[in-house]
């Protein structure tokens, strides 16, 4: 299974990382108290899954239980191997013990939150009621090796009229392009959020039209898989420091399914900003800065003019105390 990649301003170990396993997105700012919220569910994940020291590490039980409790369609072992990334991989670590012990945290809630839609759904629109699906049928042949090249026009399934076999005949020129040139920047960022397109096979199409249940088998499918995606994929984000449900609400999605309606190619795309004012913002706090050091100073002069007027008014009430105390003595 290829996984493509597009990317905005990162970390760069992120970036290495992402980049290596074919699965990037460009993230948006975490706040804080939502960092510490997450990293806190997580240490109590790791407690509730039986782990002693280290949150997320996964027990020998919890290793055996991975035979049967796949995520993102493999076992628990096969995908670690494939995360070389230190931080991605305990991210991983942490996202598969979430899983196993039913976790209802912050993360954990956003993430299936995501991927949940009509009970039952029979179709990737009831499946997925917060997207917008683009659906495309026929046969989209294109190998991972070109799927995971970022100059790779995937955008263009997010077009309707686009067919499943329009990239097909796609071949690469020259090495792979770095995310960050501009031409694709602008092709990632067209695509926009809150969409899905999946690529389906005229088969599989058929099966779906043909048995409501097993259609809803394969949308739950795809629904278990997305959510394990982004349960991993929003923890990285907030150990970087991202804000979670702004990161999942920036998503859109690519999926190219086969026959049995596994995932042969995906493709997850984001936009925002890093946590942090903007220059903009910058600019308007300066201001209200000097604003208020203008102000301070305003009220200093108006306060020591205010004394001493008060000092003067003072002043004259004794003197003219004073010279009426005088005009008494003398005329006594």
């Amino acid at each position: 299974m290829g996984i493509g990649v597009t990317a905005d301003k990162l970390g760069e170990r992120y970036l290495a990382e992402q980049s290596q396993n074919q699965t990037s997105v460009r993230l948006k700012g975490a706040s804080f108290a939502e960092l510490a919220a997450a990293r806190t569910a997580e240490r109590t994940a790791g407690k509730a899954a039986g782990q002693a020291n280290t949150p997320g590490l996964i027990t020998a039980a919890e290793q055996n239980r991975s035979e049967t409790n796949l995520f993102m369609g493999e076992t628990y072992e096969e995908r670690l191997s494939k995360i070389t990334d230190k931080n991605a991989a305990n991210a991983f670590r942490i996202a598969y013990a979430k899983k196993m012990a039913g976790s209802t945290d912050y993360i954990s809630a956003i993430s299936k939150a995501y991927s949940t839609g009509i009970i039952g759904a029979a179709s990737f629109g009831d499946a997925f009621s917060q997207y917008k699906i683009i659906t495309h049928v026929g046969n989209a042949d294109i190998s991972s090796a070109n799927w995971q090249r970022n100059d790779f026009p995937f955008w263009k399934y997010f077009q309707p009229d686009t067919s499943a076999d329009a990239l097909n005949d796609w071949r690469p020129v020259g090495a792979n392009p770095p995310q960050t040139r501009s031409d694709l920047q602008r092709n990632y960022s067209s695509i926009g959020a809150g969409k899905i397109a999946v690529i389906i096979p005229e088969s599989l199409q058929q099966k779906m039209d043909a048995d409501p249940d097993y259609a809803r088998q394969i949308v739950a499918k795809l629904q278990a898989w997305k959510e394990d995606y982004d349960l991993w994929d929003n923890t990285v984000a907030a150990s970087y420091g991202y804000d979670v449900a702004a990161h999942q609400a920036g998503k859109s999605y690519v999926f190219n399914l086969d026959e049995n309606g596994d995932i042969r190619n995906c493709t997850v795309t984001g936009s925002g900003r890093i946590t942090g004012p903007s220059k903009e913002e910058l600019e308007q706090i300066e201001a209200e800065q000097a604003r208020k050091r203008r102000l301070r100073v305003k009220y200093i002069q108006i306060m020591e003019e205010s004394a001493e007027k008060r000092r003067m008014q003072e002043q004259e009430a004794l003197l003219y105390f004073q010279s009426q105390r005088l005009k008494q003595d003398l005329f006594r």
